[in-house]
């Protein structure tokens, strides 16, 4: 009988490390938060490796006026490799787990290329290794930062 993966993590309270494990179709960062909300953590820096179906991004622009944006969202259809992920959790104004994060990819013939990623849209193709270091006694909230234009994250 084949065995049924699950996503998964063990935390350790003494280093404040949390280790997991994504599994196919699972989205990155909403399997990723979904793990981290299991320890009632207040901040926390991911790292991460593994694969991916589809790769949903986008990365900074410039508008006519120079000031600052994103792209249009971007879609690339997979599958890819994650050569590199990191990101921060924090709490967004309403109290909920935010996750800022951003990836670097390969594809075909070594073709590198990353960004900002976007919730739902990176499901997870073969497994996904994290890490989370806890930020234990420091709290994060992200919030819209007027002078920049774009949410930042203050610890406290």
């Amino acid at each position: 009988m084949k065995s049924q993966r699950e996503d998964h993590s063990i935390y350790d309270p003494t280093t404040g490390t949390i280790f997991g494990a994504l599994v196919k179709g699972t989205d990155l960062m909403q399997g990723i938060i979904r793990e981290y909300e299991k320890y009632s953590a207040e901040s926390g820096v991911v790292t991460f490796i593994g694969s991916v179906s589809q790769a949903g991004y986008v990365y900074p622009a410039e508008r006519l006026d120079g000031s600052l944006c994103y792209c249009d969202p971007i879609e690339r259809e997979g599958p890819f490799g994650i050569l590199s992920g990191t990101g921060f959790l924090s709490k967004n104004e309403s109290g909920n787990t935010d996750l800022h994060m951003h990836a670097v990819f390969f594809g075909k013939q070594g073709i590198v290329f990353g960004g900002h990623l976007i919730s739902g849209k990176n499901p997870v193709c073969v497994t996904v290794e994290f890490s989370i270091q806890v930020g234990n006694n420091i709290k994060a909230i992200r919030s819209f930062n007027e002078d920049l234009g774009f949410p930042t994250i203050n610890f406290k």
